[in-house]
């Protein structure tokens, strides 16, 4: 690039034309392109491992998740020594909620290469959601070892926390995973409920005032539980407030809610139902 404009222009015309790669449209993120041009080289040369998992994560990225794991099937009868081949499938797998065969696929991966957080992570995941905790968490675990910074796997630590009933335990984990990422979706939503969760009411009621201040998806749900909280501290008033916002944003449990306690008669109270 530093010689002469002459091979300047030599090396902008080869990079024109290697864009006309799947490998090079993989790249610039033009993927519905890039499958097709993938499709054309294997054409010519069909037993090229690395063009079969383009063309498989090509599909991947488009959401055509079933067609994804067929090519990721045929690249592995080509190379079955990749981790990269069975943690994108494992993805795929998941997205076909599809979480034994998920898990396989991130066992083997660890096994050819065990420093991935984020097949741990997805490991933790599929545990998850077949119900076995505690595996979860030691998942969970093994990402963040690897990644200490990994605001999303210490955030659905506590989750799966929540899920065992230690909210104590979920709400520090919520907590650094907020602090490690102040964006995090549903952070502060989640630190909320698990106060709520452990009957501390007044602590609950100042994160969902931060919740309602910026106005975010969780809206409605602030307002829900908000009033959930104040209903527990005998303010009927404010709950039935924060139930009727709810429910002009169209939630449900609100309406329902208005119907049983803000009338004249009520229902008799039942436990809290938190969704985390």
């Amino acid at each position: 690039m530093k010689h002469a404009i002459l091979s300047f222009l030599l090396l902008l015309g080869l990079s024109v034309f290697a864009q006309n790669s799947g490998e090079e449209l993989y790249r610039a993120k033009k993927y519905k392109e890039s499958a097709a041009a993938f499709k054309s080289e294997l054409e010519q040369t069909p037993d090229d491992y690395k063009l079969q998992l383009g063309y498989a994560n090509a599909l991947h990225k488009q959401e055509f998740f079933s067609k994804a794991v067929e090519q990721y099937n045929i690249a592995e009868k080509l190379n079955n020594s990749d981790p990269e081949l069975y943690f994108d499938r494992g993805v795929a797998l998941v997205f076909l909620n599809l979480h034994k065969k998920a898990l396989k696929d991130f066992d083997q991966s660890l096994k050819l290469n065990e420093n991935n957080p984020e097949a741990h992570y997805y490991k933790g995941f599929c545990n998850y959601e077949l119900s076995r905790y505690r595996a979860s968490i030691e998942s969970y675990n093994e990402a963040v070892e690897l990644r200490p910074d990994y605001a999303a796997a210490i955030y659905n630590i506590g989750v799966v926390k929540a899920e065992l009933q230690n909210f104590e335990g979920g709400t520090e984990d919520f907590e650094l995973a907020l602090s490690k990422d102040p964006e995090l979706k549903n952070g502060r939503m989640n630190i909320a409920l698990s106060k709520l969760a452990q009957n501390k009411f007044e602590e609950s009621i100042k994160d969902f005032d931060m919740i309602i201040d910026s106005r975010d998806e969780n809206l409605d749900k602030a307002y829900l539980y908000r009033g959930e909280a104040y209903y527990e501290l005998k303010n009927k008033v404010k709950a039935c407030s924060d139930w009727a916002k709810a429910a002009n944003l169209d939630n449900e449990k609100a309406t329902s809610n208005i119907k049983d306690f803000c009338g004249s008669k009520t229902k008799p109270r039942k436990k809290i139902d938190i969704a985390f």
